[in-house]
């Protein structure tokens, strides 16, 4: 790997602002501001995924490498990988283009800006990996299962839809529950050890965290959740 030049600013491989400037040059990244126009975000998104084709979001992606393997394995289906930060995002990306998956895209994005992006029931899944749990009490309103932000999910699902989470950390799990529980979403599946379960394969494709965490033995939690009865 080369050093790069971008706009005047050189800059080395083993700085994060490598990973930033190559985000914003790969053709399937893409980043939104608050300030920036939905509109254009929007029309980016769907000039570069397959026509048609039901969406999967996967909100805080980390490095994406779960949404790049369901990419890979459902053709028929395009999917966004939405992290706030890009160098995060920058390897499955990178992958992504190198191997030629082409219904997968990677988005630079606050979860503030969901529902200015993505139009009400517009999504098949929304998948909700390893988030950050923000323990202290202060913090509470940041955690992505928070009230707050399950009614930006159910606005952009579809009536079929699907909200699927999954942690290693059973605190807030069963927090997470109960906000689901309030919220009147309807559990469809539940199992506070994942990869002991007789569930989906395709749920068991494990994140970076998710494969640090069940080799030290930490069980994985997940619940699969509708909008509405079925």
């Amino acid at each position: 790997m080369k050093d790069l030049e971008v706009e005047g600013l050189y800059i080395t491989r083993k700085r994060k602002k490598w990973k930033f400037a190559h985000f914003d040059s790969y053709v399937n990244c893409f980043s939104h501001a608050r300030t920036d126009s939905p509109d254009i975000t929007k029309q980016a998104l769907e000039s570069y995924l397959p026509v048609g084709q039901p969406l999967v979001l996967e909100i805080a992606a980390g490095n994406a490498q779960f949404s790049l393997q369901l990419a890979k394995k459902y053709p028929d289906h395009n999917f966004i990988a939405i992290d706030i930060k890009s160098d995060r995002l920058y390897t499955s990306a990178k992958q992504a283009l190198e191997e030629g998956v082409s219904n997968i895209a990677f988005l630079r994005m606050s979860m503030h800006e969901l529902e200015h992006i993505f139009s009400e029931q517009s999504v098949k899944v929304i998948w909700l990996t390893f988030p950050d749990p923000f323990m202290r009490k202060r913090s509470i309103r940041r955690r992505l299962s928070h009230p707050l932000f399950l009614r930006k999910y159910r606005d952009i699902l579809k009536d079929t839809g699907l909200l699927k989470f999954k942690t290693d950390n059973r605190d807030l799990f069963l927090w997470s529950l109960e906000q689901f529980v309030a919220e009147n979403w309807i559990f469809a599946e539940l199992t506070f050890g994942l990869h002991e379960s007789a569930l989906s394969d395709d749920y068991k494709i494990m994140t970076y965290y998710e494969q640090k965490f069940t080799a030290e033995g930490i069980p994985i939690n997940l619940v699969s959740l509708a909008t509405h009865k079925h």
